[in-house]
């Protein structure tokens, strides 16, 4: 039999990241959960392991769990105002929990008259062409770039737009560093168009043009956001929290060598920047994790912010569970949720950022060769400041050199004072090794 009482309820978007940790809030606050899943209809395999089951997500507390079909986002409305009326269920917010869920939450949302971002920017939320010209704008810096769909378009495009080699070549609605290219010749950027065009992207569509973007040089940054609505006896207006802020540090070869958590009071022109991307986009609730590059003026401090990107979402590879932990009192779980229900959380009263009280740092373990696994080797039992550690090759896997963020061989992330860290990166460095056969091992 329907329930009677009507029940605070939240729909959660393709449940991926961080997903228990949002449904224990969720449970916490007393919801009853909705879970939406996507079709995955081009996820590379490595996305697709973190993908839970139905029974994953009701084992942990999720009530009713929904699957689209086709990318119908209606039929899916349908399917979840059905729902509520027979259950009896009061849907507050609806949560986008994975890149290809951006814009489906914001749509679903508006039809189910609970809070949503601006909807005549939603494809500027994913879309990185139509991202760079509603931050254009607005003003602010972007990268040059261009739709191309073969070399003469790069050429003519270069010509245009007066820069040269190296360029970047990417999927425009790709997900996290899949499919983008870092070109250095004509040669490579035909294989990066080779590699993109014709195939179907994340969410299902097929991809016509590459994006072609300017290369900015300088030190990359992650700003992770949090966004509410304050109201007023006059006005409602957008609330912008930076609750946390990320430094990448990189190597040729696996393109990403660690990310640690760094100071927001330190970098005013980064946050000022990376709030007026959210704005610029239509980021009115939830969650946004703005990437940006910077240039280190002489005094030391990074100038000039570019964007690279921003996602309308919770930050991935763990950043937010990081944070939960170096930053006191702060809860981005049970802040999302309030956010995209509406409501507000703990607020600091004189900044617009929080500042961790703990050092974090995601350290990325490549794999620097290709070949068949068959042997790993890693340090983690003398780690003192371990916050936990994750892999995703085992022995006997295939596998190929790293080229982006999910084609490393793994995870270790460390919390604690920023000397016991470095001592602990120090150890992880040392220890891990790889062996694959044909090839004598290699160290990161």
């Amino acid at each position: 039999m329907p329930i009677t009482t009507p029940n605070n309820t939240i729909v959660l978007i393709d449940p991926v990241t961080d997903w228990i940790h949002v449904v224990k809030a969720a449970l916490a606050l007393n919801f009853t959960i909705i879970s939406l899943q996507l079709p995955d209809v081009a996820l590379p395999s490595k996305f697709k392991s973190f993908l839970p089951t139905s029974d994953a997500l009701k084992a942990e507390g999720v009530t009713h769990t929904l699957s689209m079909k086709q990318y119908d986002t209606f039929a899916s409305v349908q399917q979840i105002q059905i729902l509520a009326m027979e259950y009896s269920l009061n849907i507050l917010g609806v949560i986008p929990l994975s890149e290809i869920a951006v814009e489906v939450s914001d749509v679903m949302a508006s039809c189910l008259g609970v809070p949503y971002n601006s909807l005549e920017l939603v494809t500027a939320r994913r879309d990185k062409g139509l991202m760079k010209c509603a931050v254009e704008k607005t003003g602010l810096r972007v990268a040059k770039y261009a739709r191309v769909s073969s070399l003469d378009d790069i050429r003519d495009a270069l010509q245009q737009m007066s820069i040269s080699y190296p360029i970047v070549v990417k999927t425009p609605a790709g997900m996290s560093t899949t499919d983008v290219f870092i070109c250095s010749c004509e040669e490579e950027a035909s294989d990066a168009l080779d590699k993109i065009l014709g195939e179907t992207s994340p969410d299902g569509r097929l991809i016509s043009k590459a994006l072609l973007e300017e290369y900015i040089g300088g030190t990359e940054f992650a700003v992770n956001i949090m966004t509410f609505q304050i109201e007023d006896e006059e006005d409602c207006t957008s609330r912008y929290l930076v609750s946390d802020m990320w430094r990448y540090s990189k190597t040729k070869q696996a393109r990403y060598d660690s990310a640690e958590i760094c100071n927001p009071a330190d970098h005013p022109e980064l946050i000022s920047y990376a709030i007026d991307v959210a704005r610029a986009v239509g980021v009115r609730y939830g969650a946004a994790h703005v990437e940006l590059k910077a240039m280190e003026g002489d005094d030391g401090k990074c100038i000039n912010p570019v964007m690279i990107e921003i996602g309308a979402r919770l930050s991935g590879g763990r950043k937010t569970i990081m944070a939960s932990e170096a930053i006191e009192s702060w809860d981005p779980f049970t802040s999302l949720i309030h956010s995209h229900c509406g409501g507000s959380c703990r607020l600091p009263l004189d900044t617009t950022y929080f500042s961790p009280s703990k050092f974090a740092r995601h350290i990325f373990l490549p794999i620097e060769k290709s070949g068949q696994v068959t042997n790993i080797q890693i340090d983690i039992a003398s780690l003192t400041t371990l916050h936990s550690s994750a892999f995703t090759v085992h022995v006997g896997d295939l596998v190929s050199e790293t080229s982006d963020i999910v084609s490393c061989a793994g995870f270790v992330w460390l919390v604690g004072e920023k000397d016991q860290v470095d001592n602990d990166t120090s150890t992880v460095r040392a220890s891990y090794s790889l062996q694959v056969v044909g090839q004598s091992m290699c160290k990161s």
